[in-house]
């Protein structure tokens, strides 16, 4: 008879670093007004954002009821800023000004320590290549 059996996890040796949680979206598609170029200023284009956050792991979740959002980074606000409201700021000439939006919207909870963004734009090069940028941000102490 097979019998589920519950693993306990003892408190971990502590390392000189604190243990580290990363919270990603990848790959979500929404349509903005962005870029420079004058092809790019009449209509909204897909751009795909890859967003990972960092903070530092306050406890290890070993109760397996635990279900209460407020002790984790839910990733549903990041998606929801970038799904409703980064659509809503009309044209943004660059990228680099998308990305610091979304950096600064990530940084309103207290707990994130860093914040990586990449932007690509598919259609940019007729769906040929994939242009775009990343940006890598630790917050200042």
């Amino acid at each position: 008879m097979n019998e589920t059996r519950i693993i306990q996890i003892g408190e971990p040796q502590l390392a000189a670093a604190k243990d580290h949680i990363r919270v990603f979206l990848h790959d979500c598609k929404v349509a903005l007004r962005v870029g420079a170029y004058e092809s790019e200023m009449h209509a909204p284009q897909t751009v795909i954002i890859n967003l990972e956050v960092g903070a530092a792991l306050p406890h290890h979740y070993q109760d397996l009821n635990e279900k209460s959002l407020d002790r984790v980074i839910d990733y549903a606000p990041f998606y929801d800023f970038i799904q409703k409201e980064l659509p809503g700021m009309g044209h943004i000439p660059l990228l680099e000004t998308v990305a610091e939006q979304i950096i600064a919207f990530c940084f309103r909870d207290p707990r994130i320590q860093d914040v990586k963004v990449r932007l690509e734009k598919p259609e940019m090069f007729e769906g040929k290549a994939r242009a775009g940028i990343e940006v890598f941000r630790t917050r200042l102490r």
